[in-house]
């Protein structure tokens, strides 16, 4: 047995578990409409592509900007529901969440007015559930950057590295 797989047993990581037990579904994404995949492996390393808020029938997506037709709580609410489509494309990659050794960066894009400045608070959404699903290993860096537009109109678009183990 390889030593990083023998600390993910001994640690007893049992993630979707866990996600069952906090009330989360796992959504089944689209396929992108573009050239270019959800998700790439590279060696240890997963690159999740920008994810999109998308409504409960994952064809139509949330559309307009934080601070005029989303409050900062709404648009945390969004943030929230993108983590996760995070989560179920990182799944859709390595197979197991227990795999993941921890999520390293997240970057969210806030589609906002000039003046909304809670960006941070609106992250806070994929931050916090993140937090939640992987405990500690959900713990990490990011960039909460407000932007004039996004894809298709949406309020958010969030992408994440995670480091996995084999």
């Amino acid at each position: 047995m390889r030593r990083g797989a023998f600390r993910l047993l001994a640690r007893g990581v049992k993630t979707e578990a866990r996600l069952a037990s906090l009330g989360y579904v796992l959504p089944e994404l689209p396929q992108p409409a573009g050239s270019y995949k959800l998700g790439v492996r590279q060696g240890n390393w997963v690159y999740l592509a920008g994810h999109l808020p998308f409504k409960e029938d994952m064809k139509a997506v949330h559309v307009g900007r934080v601070g005029l037709d989303f409050t900062a709580e709404e648009g945390e609410a969004l943030a929230k529901l993108t983590a996760l489509e995070l989560v179920a494309s990182l799944k859709g990659c390595v197979g197991d969440l227990d795999k993941v050794r921890r999520i390293v960066k997240v970057n969210g894009y806030i589609a906002c007015t000039p003046e909304f400045t809670a960006l941070p608070a609106v992250l806070n959404g994929c931050s916090n559930l993140l937090g939640e699903v992987f405990e500690e290993r959900g713990v990490h860096a990011r960039a909460a950057v407000g932007v004039v537009s996004l894809p298709l109109g949406v309020p958010i678009e969030i992408d994440l590295v995670a480091e996995v183990e084999d």
